[in-house]
């Protein structure tokens, strides 16, 4: 007892001291759960008939894929017959011609063996062994300190 003659109320388990607010809560907790669950089931939903979608898509794509590739090597083949025509129209020498077309396809060649190094290099993952590195030294940094 409390120097008044009452005895100190105990505690009670819900947050306001009501039940039937502590119901209603639990309620509310309940109904969001059944929400966040039915949300969740039609997200998988979603995602599984867009996956479909995409594997269905990434076949047709391929199919064009196939079918512009021999464009795109007629065009180039065109283009660059074109400038050696040009350069022998320009010249009346066969040789230069000749020439053009070649150096046209070298040029290509070149500017896809450069692009190959440079994306060859970015296969090898340089930002991620960097920081591999960096913390590899600061676990050995510390080792140290500690030892110390």
């Amino acid at each position: 007892m409390n120097g008044e003659g009452v005895a100190p109320k105990a505690p009670s388990a819900d947050v306001g001291g009501d039940p039937v607010a502590g119901g209603d809560e639990l309620k509310a907790w309940l109904e969001w759960l059944e929400q966040a669950v039915a949300a969740g089931g039609t997200l998988s939903r979603l995602a599984a008939l867009e996956l479909r979608l995409a594997v269905a898509s990434s076949g047709r794509l391929l199919v064009l894929a196939l079918v512009i590739l021999p464009l795109v090597v007629f065009a180039w083949l065109g283009l660059s017959v074109l400038l050696g025509w040009l350069a022998f129209q320009y010249s009346l020498s066969v040789s230069v011609g000749l020439g053009t077309f070649l150096g046209v396809q070298l040029a290509a060649l070149a500017a896809l063996g450069w692009g190959c190094l440079r994306y060859r290099r970015r296969l090898s993952l340089p930002a991620t062994r960097r920081h591999l590195q960096a913390f590899r030294e600061g676990l050995q940094r510390g080792a140290q300190t500690t030892d110390r």
